[in-house]
């Protein structure tokens, strides 16, 4: 299946509904994660060609961020590098999106540390096929089975949960230079991530 990056999040959304569960609720970080990682063998059509690899990876993120209100979260994350929709007035960058599946929580006592931990996130992983894939996703399942915090939320049932697509990283242009589809996307993921 191949999926242009636009669509990606509807994709994703489809996915979860495919399998019984409601985007803005899933039942576990568990069954959401069956539904990520199927998505994650998908396509993307419309990468940048030349990021040596780098132009599709994933992570899963904790913490509390301010998002979530300093609730615990869980975040299941794709990368995206696309072919930016403009010149970059200083030499080719390409855009840099996310798009997450994100978990919110009650606060319970064996949360506590969720914020604490020594790393907030797996790290992105790039190389969507092979052996260096499966390897990625066994050691964020390592890490999820020898931290506490990180088991307690795995085993519990989040408040909301929300698909998330926006841009990430450094802007390359000037905000009132963007057109009315980078504006609304640009508002989009400021309301989203402050």
């Amino acid at each position: 299946m191949l999926v242009l990056w636009p669509d990606a999040a509807d994709v994703l959304r489809d996915m979860i509904r495919d399998q019984g569960l409601d985007p803005n609720r899933v039942e576990s970080p568990e069954s959401a994660w069956r539904v990520f990682w199927a998505f994650l063998a998908i396509d993307i059509d419309g990468l940048e060609p030349n990021q040596a690899g780098l132009e599709d990876g994933f992570e899963v993120a904790w913490g509390r961020p301010s998002w979530s209100d300093g609730l615990p979260s869980l975040s299941f994350c794709r990368h995206l590098a696309v072919e930016a929709a403009w010149p970059a007035p200083t030499g080719y960058a390409p855009e840099h999106w996310k798009l997450s599946l994100d978990m919110v929580f009650r606060d319970q006592a064996a949360f506590a540390d969720v914020g604490e931990l020594n790393t907030q996130g797996s790290g992105v992983y790039h190389g969507r096929t092979g052996p260096a894939m499966a390897d990625a996703l066994r050691e964020v399942l390592w890490e999820v089975e020898h931290l506490p915090a990180l088991q307690a939320l795995w085993r519990s049932t989040p408040l909301w949960s929300t698909v998330s697509f926006g841009l990430r990283g450094p802007r390359r242009r000037p905000v009132e230079k963007f057109d009315a589809k980078q504006m609304a996307a640009y508002n989009d993921w400021r309301a989203r991530h402050g």
